[in-house]
């Protein structure tokens, strides 16, 4: 994609003593798949990647790589340069479906397919540096990616992190998301280049009123989300709430979710996210007591917190979390679960 090459746009792979590896990776979509795709992602660290946390970032609908090295104001919006200078290494990838990875046939890919690429995705880059531990951040889709993932595949995952994500649906979301994107063939950055009629894209200056909350958001943050905004397969929008159900009490690895109040796609109906002790308790019903789950909503905050004006505080939250519970900087956990998971 052609912002990815943009001089005005600045990238972690750009900061002083950063190393990164542009990765293609050969994957599947199911384990009868007779195709190997190509998934593209950048592995970046400072210093040496061996025995640091491994972080892995986990995009949502529509968001490619971007989302978490965002490369407006960069040192304010991007959380990759934040873990970078943390001491942990990032894998920040194009899910199969977006960017400069591999498009298959849209309605193929889905919540379950996404954590199966992720399986030998995760083996290849932990048997290549050893890694000593394995936390996966997801925002929005890329958290039931990351929750479906921490199920399927627990051996792989020291922790997960949900952003963007609770066990609720907001019922205006629906309506105006369908009024909201358009076909990727035939209007967008990708009309002419995309073939694929299951690929949606947001419509032109669609995303300021349903991801953000104006009053604690740059306007240059919503224009920049607008110029470099992705595809979105059917796949993708039928099974978008296969996880809202109560798969997650069977999880067995810590977990912190962080919300804005504002969320326009999961605050709404029944649960009003601004009374933060009510999704709190909501919230925490979800998962086992043993996980200790931490739950966390950001005032003035909507859909995307990491692009809202209090992104730094959510990153040290994010990060203090990580410390705590999965180990950073190739050091262990410093906390302990009450209940006796560590």
């Amino acid at each position: 994609r052609g912002f990815y090459n943009n001089p005005e746009y600045a990238w972690a792979a750009d900061m002083a003593g950063v190393s990164c590896e542009q990765k293609t990776l050969s994957v599947k979509l199911t384990h009868e798949g007779l195709r190997n795709y190509d998934l593209v992602g950048q592995l970046c660290w400072m210093g040496e990647p061996q025995g640091k946390t491994l972080q892995v970032l986990v995009s949502g609908a529509g968001y490619g790589a971007v989302y978490w090295d965002f490369p407006y104001r960069p040192d304010t919006y991007s959380y990759a340069r934040a873990a970078l200078r943390a001491g942990d290494a990032t894998f920040n990838f194009d899910r199969l479906g977006m960017g400069l990875s591999d498009h298959p046939f849209g309605v193929l890919l889905d919540v379950d397919t996404q954590p199966y690429v992720l399986h030998p995705t995760l083996a290849a880059l932990n048997a290549e540096h050893e890694f000593n531990a394995t936390v996966m951040l997801g925002h929005s889709f890329g958290s039931t990616v990351a929750l479906a993932h921490a199920l399927t595949y627990p051996e792989q995952s020291d922790g997960i992190v949900l952003t963007g994500f609770i066990h609720n649906v907001n019922p205006e979301f629906g309506p105006s998301m369908g009024k909201s994107i358009s076909f990727a063939p035939f209007s967008g950055p990708l009309a002419g280049e995309l073939l694929d009629p299951t690929y949606t894209i947001s419509k032109a200056n669609s995303r300021g009123d349903a991801f953000y909350t104006r009053n604690n958001t740059d306007e240059g943050v919503i224009a920049t989300d607008n110029d470099t905004r992705e595809t979105t397969a059917a796949g993708e929008l039928i099974s978008l709430a296969r996880y809202f159900a109560d798969q997650s009490k069977e999880l067995t690895v810590p977990v912190m979710t962080l919300v804005g109040e504002n969320d326009f796609v999961v605050c709404g109906g029944e649960l009003d996210c601004t009374d933060h002790d009510a999704v709190i308790a909501h919230e925490t019903t979800y998962y086992p007591a043993s996980i200790c789950p931490e739950i966390y909503v950001l005032d003035d905050t909507n859909h995307n917190a990491n692009l809202h004006l209090n992104a730094p505080q959510s990153f040290v939250m994010l990060q203090d979390w990580i410390n705590r519970r999965v180990g950073s900087a190739g050091a262990p956990p410093t906390e302990t679960c009450d209940n006796g998971s560590s």
